[in-house]
């Protein structure tokens, strides 16, 4: 049986070789496109996912209002993580992660920058499976100075001999830590990502630096394993009551009370949020953790099985049409005896046999691409993940539901066919599913401009974010990191960058633009009262001169430190909050560090030290003489020439730490990059339906002219001009792009319109952009069949009639 099926199949296969070779070739391209697709949503899907106890661990995200600011953090405080282990009889264990930035580690003379070291309580091995290949794990983070490292870094500072045991210097600041573990590299699909993690205890926090208190989310990650079968809407709930018991002395110790702070709508609320879910809910502020999006995600898989059901459509389009060609062998058939079962499995059959080749052919090109892919995109798949279990599952279930969609339409019309109608020639009427090719060929229109469209707004937006005025000069600034690490030799470097005539400005800061990791803290003016939330900032002098920041009243900061100690400058946003339009003889309370009044010397136009996403918030800018970052303005087309100084300046002043750098302009437009792949992968994939559909609407009037071939040999012996029969063999793609223009529109809008409510800066739905997708639509439609058209109108009508 399977022999006949087979050797029938491969004989229909090669009858038309053109139209076998379409239906493959669509299909080909819509497999490839779906799969890629795919795999990346189970990669991204699969985060944290391989951790046993996955359904039952929860981070504590914390959602904040105070004043204009907004923020949701993944962070929450110190002290919860046990005080919620010892009051909520629902928290079975819980743990913390405290993330330190830029770690300069010596081992010998050697000195290394480690950007992926964290800190765990000793816990933490029971909680998360991350798998240690060395050490208990119930001691290798139970003392302080206990440090656990991967083999890549274990091979790096001690090579090939055994590293437990071994000291290593943290920060070169004389204190030791000893490795006491060897755990496996972390899983790429875990949002948490470390090489070292020294022990809890090891952190000696400042008394002044308040990360202990309540309040203080700063860097520090709680997570929490609940008993089985816990109301997650419930646990919430006492969750709130716990932070109110917790907040209210605290606040009242900066004298906010916590009913005022609530009647003025803000707040701050602790919740729970899944371990599965962290990755792909970029709604929670997380500068340690890179983030999916869902949003993009989903749309993408919804891309993918557009692609998909395109290619069957083409498939489906082509098969009912070829139908009529089989008609006889069908008639023939039935007559000596075959049911419609039989006949129904063979055209399943042979759908089965194009599906598996052109699967076949698919991973085979994603195979030979996936490298070009990967840096088009900025994305690292690997060719093994489409035979993962999932993998192999996706491409098991998506063939057998192509089979049956794309197979089971032309099968039903075929064998439907009534033999001695077959043998009397009125079943070779070509008209008969005009209905069903019409609807499936608007379809892919419809999909076809939605995807234009999308694609469109996708790389508007990101032009606007690129191109939009982030309130300051972003463009020929190189940024100096870590330059807190230079200890007194601070001013002497910025000195020495400045002797060089390429250098125009420098200036340190404890932030730049894409470079904030502070939080808003409570400020009034001096009567105590209404308590206004402002980004904290501190820079010398140079600091609005360097980013081109522009003043809009009052002064700048001078160089002598001791009278500038006690001034500030508020942006716009701040200055209108507190309902000032000057800064003449204005000064504002800080109720942090012990309580201080501040002198505003001058107000500046607002300006994004975050991502354009949000709207500028109030801000001010305290002075102090150095920073961790030095931003240096150079004159254009000059960036080699002084990077190549200022390494050598770095290094005759520090031997602690290696140099790092990045350009300002750079990492301020890498926020988007995920909307910049999201356009990128949009772009490629809606070039490929195109090519898809032509292909399909390429086969499909290639076998309709041939059906038409004597209805147009007959107008032209009756005098049809060439224009006449094109314009009559085209008006019914017209038509039909029409319709899914306007079925289309309505859709993108919609789509587009969610996308752009995550932006607080939106570029504008313009009607062009609908209007240049289905001109594009209709073009590439006409552009694809015109060719044919014109060739059966200028064919010679003799030819056509000369068997009638």
């Amino acid at each position: 049986m399977i022999k006949f099926l087979f050797k029938t199949s491969i004989r229909n296969l090669l009858k038309d070789k053109y139209q076998s070779g379409i239906n493959i070739l669509g299909l080909t391209f819509g497999f490839a496109a779906f799969l890629f697709i795919a795999a990346y949503f189970i990669q991204e899907q699969s985060f944290d996912r391989f951790h046993s106890k996955s359904d039952r661990l929860y981070r504590v995200v914390t959602r904040v209002k105070m004043g204009a600011t907004k923020e949701n953090l993944g962070t929450s405080e110190v002290p919860l993580a046990f005080t919620v282990k010892s009051e909520l009889p629902e928290v079975i264990d819980a743990t913390r992660f405290y993330f330190r930035r830029n770690v300069v580690v010596k081992v010998s003379e050697n000195k290394y920058m480690e950007k992926r070291f964290w800190y765990a309580d000793q816990n933490v091995f029971d909680l998360f499976d991350f798998k240690l290949l060395k050490g208990n794990k119930d001691e290798v983070l139970a003392k302080p100075n206990s440090v656990v490292i991967t083999p890549e870094l274990s091979k790096k500072y001690f090579g090939d001999s055994d590293p437990i045991g071994k000291t290593i210097e943290i920060n070169s600041d004389g204190q030791l830590y000893e490795v006491t573990g060897i755990m496996q590299k972390i899983p790429a699909n875990s949002h948490l990502q470390f090489d070292m993690l020294a022990s809890f205890s090891s952190i000696k926090f400042s008394a002044d630096y308040g990360i202990q208190q309540w309040g203080n989310f700063r860097d520090m990650y709680t997570y929490l394993l609940l008993k089985k079968h816990t109301d997650l809407s419930i646990m919430n709930k006492k969750l709130q009551d716990f932070t109110i018991k917790y907040y209210t002395p605290m606040m009242e110790r900066v004298g906010i009370n916590l009913k005022d702070f609530e009647k003025k709508g803000d707040y701050v609320v602790h919740s729970l949020q899944p371990l599965k879910d962290i990755h792909l809910d970029s709604v929670y502020t997380d500068v340690s953790i890179v983030h999916g999006n869902k949003q993009l995600l989903y749309a993408l898989g919804l891309i993918g099985i557009m692609i998909i059901v395109i290619a069957c459509f083409n498939f489906i389009n082509l098969s009912t049409a070829r139908a009529t060609l089989r008609a006889k062998e069908i008639g023939v058939r039935k007559i000596i005896g075959s049911s419609k079962s039989k006949i129904t499995i063979q055209i399943l059959f042979e759908t089965f046999m194009q599906s598996v080749l052109a699967i076949s052919i698919a991973i085979l090109l994603l195979y030979i691409s996936l490298p070009v892919l990967n840096l088009y995109t900025g994305l690292d798949m690997q060719f093994s993940q489409f035979f993962t279990t999932q993998g192999i599952i996706t491409i098991s279930v998506i063939l057998i539901l192509v089979v049956i969609l794309a197979g089971t339409i032309p099968s039903i019309v075929i064998a439907k066919f009534n033999p001695v109608e077959v043998i009397k020639g009125t079943v070779l009427n070509w008209n008969a599913n005009s209905g069903l090719r019409n609807s499936l060929v608007s379809f892919q229109f419809i999909i076809f401009i939605i995807l234009i469209c999308g694609t469109i707004v996708v790389k508007k937006q990101v032009s606007m974010l690129h191109h939009q005025n982030p309130g300051f000069l972003k463009e020929n600034v190189i940024v100096v990191k870590n330059t807190s690490k230079l200890g007194n030799s601070e001013q002497v470097f910025k000195d020495e960058i400045l002797r060089n005539p390429e250098v125009i400005k420098a200036s340190y800061s404890n932030a730049l633009p894409s470079m904030f990791n502070g939080s808003s803290n409570p400020f009034s003016k001096t009567d105590k009262k209404n308590k206004i939330f402002l980004l904290r900032v501190t820079a010398d002098k140079d600091f609005l001169n360097t980013l081109k920041i522009k003043l809009l009243d009052g002064r700048n900061f001078t160089d002598n430190a001791e009278n500038e100690r006690f001034n500030a400058i508020i942006n716009k946003k701040a200055a209108h909050a507190f309902g000032w339009t000057d800064c003449n003889d204005k000064v504002i309370y800080d109720f942090n560090n012990g309580g201080k009044n501040y002198n505003v010397i001058g107000i500046v136009d607002d300006f994004h030290i975050k991502s354009l996403r949000k709207k500028t918030e109030p801000m001010i800018i305290r002075y102090q003489e150095t920073g961790d970052y030095l931003a240096v303005r150079i004159r254009p087309e000059s960036a080699t020439k002084v990077l190549k100084k200022i390494k050598s300046i770095w290094g005759g002043l520090n031997d602690q730490a290696p140099f790092e750098y990045t350009f300002l302009d750079e990492s301020f437009d890498n926020q988007y990059k995920q909307e910049v792949r999201f356009g990128k992968l949009t772009s490629m994939f809606s070039l490929l339906s195109v090519v898809i559909a032509c292909m399909g609407l390429l086969g499909l009037v290639s076998f309709t002219l041939t059906r038409k071939q004597k209805e147009i040999g007959i107008r032209k012996v009756n005098g049809a001009r060439i224009s006449e029969v094109m314009t009559m063999l085209n008006r019914g793609l017209v038509k039909l792009v029409a319709i899914a223009f306007v079925i289309a529109t309505p859709i993108a809008w919609f789509a587009m319109n969610k996308w752009l409510e995550s932006f607080a800066y939106k570029t504008s739905l313009s009607w062009w952009i609908f209007a240049l997708a289905g001109l594009l639509a209709l073009v590439i439609a006409l552009l694809t069949v015109s060719w044919q058209s014109w060739k059966a109108a200028t064919r010679n009508p003799v030819e056509a009639l000369r068997h009638e």
